[in-house]
C-alpha cells in the first residue's frame, strides 16, 4: 500500500512540474531510467496498481517530451522506454495472471489430493469392514455345515450350543418351531433354547415359546422388540427376557415354519443373525422331512401304529432294559373278533375305518410308556414295560371294554366290534424267576404264549382276556 502511496504522489508531482514548466524534457528524458527501474521494481514486487500508475504517467510524460523537442534520437529512446515500460505493465498482468492460475491449480491439485487420499482411506477401511465381514460370513457358512449333520432337532441344539453360542454375542436363542392346523392357526411342535443362560424351566420356555409364536403372528420376517415400552416389558416380564429380542421368522416356500429368537444380542452380530436364520429355516425343512420320512418307515400308514419290523426293534430294547433292571413286562396280543366276516359284510372301505377307530381306542387306553404295533391284518400287540402279570390283565381289559362299548360311526354304517385279548409276562411265563442275561429267544418265546393266550380266549367265546399260565 505504501508503495502506491509514494509512486502517486510521485507521479502527481512530476506531472504537476512538467505542466507548470519547471520540469524541462530533457531532465525528464535523463529521468528516464530511474521511471523504468521502478517499473521494473514494482513488477517484481507483484504490485500491478503502482506498475500502471508508473507506467501510464511515464507514457504520457513521454509523448509530452516528444511534442517539444525535435531531437529524433531522443525521440527514438522515449518511444523505445515508454513502449517497453507498457509491455513490462502487461507483461507483468499477463506473468500475475498466470501465476494466479497456477496457484489456483496447486491449491486445486491439493485439495483434490487430499480429497482422493481421504476418499482412498475410506474405501481402505470400507474394505477392511467388508473384508471382515465376507470372513465372518464365510466362518459362519462353515460352522453351518455342521448343521448337514444333524438329522434330529436334538443334534440341532447340540450343535447350536457348540458352535454358534461361543462365536455370537447374546445371553439366549430359543429355535421354535411350529406347523399350521387345518383351521388355519399354528401350533407348536417342538422348541430348543442355545446360549449362555437357558431357561431349566421347560414350562417356562414353552410358555416364552408361545408368546413369541403370539407376536410373530403378524407375519414379517423379522421383528426386533424393544422391551422399554411398558406394554413390551410387560408381557415378557414373566420369562426374564433379555433386551434387546430379535424375532426371525422362519419360512420355507412362504410358509411359517419356525421361529428363531435371540435375546440380549449385539447389533454387530445382527446380520450374522439373518444368516443363521436362513441357514435354520432349510435345515428345519431338512430334519422335519427326515422325520416324516423316518416315521413314514415305522408308521403304519392306516393305523398310525408302529410296523411290525420297528414294534419289534423297540420290543428287544424294552426287553434288554427289563433283563438289565430286573423289571417286569408284559406282552399283549389284541385281535378284532370275526373282522373277515365283519370285511366281507360292509366292505373294505368301512373294514379299514374299522381298524383305524380300533386303534385309536387301544392307544387311547394304554399307557404312555407302552409301545402298540401292527402285528398282523387285524391284529395289534402291546408291549407293556414294568407292569406285572395281575396289573397287565387291568390293561388288557380296560381296552377289551373300550372297544366293546364304542359305537363306530362308518360312512352311512354304525356298527360295533369287539376285541379277543391274550397276554403273556417276563420273566415268570419264561419259567424262572431271575434271568441276568438277554436273549432274542425271550422275544419269541413271549409273542408266542401271548399268541396262544389269544388263541384260547377265542375258543372260549371271543370278547374275553386270556393270560398264559405256567
Amino acid at each position: 500500500m505504501w508503495r502506491r502511496i509514494i509512486v502517486f504522489l510521485t507521479a502527481l508531482t512530476l506531472g504537476l512540474l512538467q505542466m507548470s514548466g519547471r520540469l524541462q524534457p530533457t531532465y525528464l528524458y535523463l529521468a528516464s531510467p530511474f521511471f523504468l527501474s521502478g517499473i521494473i521494481y514494482l513488477f517484481i514486487c507483484r504490485d500491478r496498481i503502482a506498475v500502471r500508475i508508473l507506467a501510464i504517467f511515464y507514457f504520457s510524460s513521454t509523448l509530452y517530451a516528444i511534442l517539444q523537442t525535435e531531437n529524433l534520437a531522443y525521440l527514438r529512446s522515449s518511444l523505445i522506454l515508454a513502449v517497453g515500460a507498457v509491455a513490462v505493465s502487461f507483461y507483468q498482468k499477463m506473468w500475475h495472471e498466470k501465476v494466479q492460475g497456477v496457484e489456483e491449480k496447486k491449491l486445486l491439485t491439493l485439495h483434490e489430493k487430499q480429497a482422493l487420499e481421504e476418499r482412498h482411506q475410506t474405501r481402505l477401511e470400507s474394505l477392511k469392514h467388508l473384508e471382515k465381514r465376507v470372513n465372518g460370513l464365510i466362518h459362519l457358512f462353515e460352522i453351518a455345515r455342521d448343521f448337514n449333520e444333524c438329522l434330529d432337532f436334538t443334534q440341532l441344539g447340540v450343535v447350536l450350543d457348540q458352535q454358534i453360542t461361543p462365536e455370537f454375542n447374546f445371553e439366549r436363542g430359543t429355535l421354535i418351531l411350529v406347523e399350521l392346523i387345518p383351521q388355519g392357526e399354528m401350533r407348536l411342535v417342538n422348541q430348543l433354547t442355545f446360549g449362555r443362560r437357558k431357561r431349566e424351566d421347560p414350562q417356562l420356555s414353552e410358555k416364552f415359546a408361545h408368546e413369541c409364536l403370539k407376536v410373530s403372528r403378524s407375519g414379517q420376517s423379522v421383528m426386533k422388540i424393544d422391551l422399554l415400552q411398558a406394554a413390551e416389558k410387560t408381557q415378557f416380564e414373566p420369562y426374564a427376557t433379555q433386551a434387546p429380542l430379535w424375532l426371525f421368522s422362519l419360512f420355507i416356500e412362504r410358509q411359517l415354519i419356525g421361529i428363531l429368537a435371540v435375546e440380549g444380542g449385539s447389533a454387530t452380530d445382527y446380520q450374522k443373525f439373518e444368516v443363521l436364520a436362513s441357514q435354520l429355516s432349510l435345515q428345519a425343512k431338512k430334519v422335519k422331512l427326515y422325520e416324516t420320512v423316518k416315521e413314514n418307515s415305522i408308521i403304519d400308514g392306516l393305523t398310525k401304529v408302529f410296523v411290525r419290523r420297528h414294534f419289534f426293534e423297540r420290543f428287544r430294547e424294552e426287553l434288554k432294559r427289563a433283563v438289565r433292571f430286573q423289571f417286569s413286562l408284559s406282552v399283549l396280543m389284541v385281535d378284532v373278533d370275526h373282522f373277515k366276516s365283519y370285511n366281507d359284510k360292509f366292505g373294505h372301505l368301512v373294514g379299514d375305518r374299522t381298524l383305524k377307530e380300533v386303534a385309536q381306542v387301544i392307544r387311547d387306553h394304554m399307557r404312555r410308556v407302552d409301545v402298540i404295533g401292527r402285528y398282523g391284518g387285524e391284529e395289534f400287540i402291546i408291549v407293556a414295560p414294568e407292569i406285572q402279570k395281575r396289573e397287565a390283565m387291568e390293561l388288557a381289559e380296560r381296552i377289551r371294554s373300550a372297544v366293546a362299548h364304542k359305537s363306530l360311526r362308518l360312512y352311512d354304517e354304525e356298527t360295533r366290534v369287539t376285541v379277543s385279548i391274550g397276554l403273556s409276562s417276563f420273566p415268570e411265563d419264561l419259567g424262572t424267576s431271575l434271568t441276568v442275561e438277554y436273549s432274542d429267544r425271550y422275544v419269541e418265546t413271549l409273542v408266542q404264549l401271548a399268541d396262544q393266550a389269544l388263541y384260547r380266549a377265542k375258543e372260549e367265546g371271543r370278547n374275553r382276556v386270556i393270560a398264559h399260565k405256567v
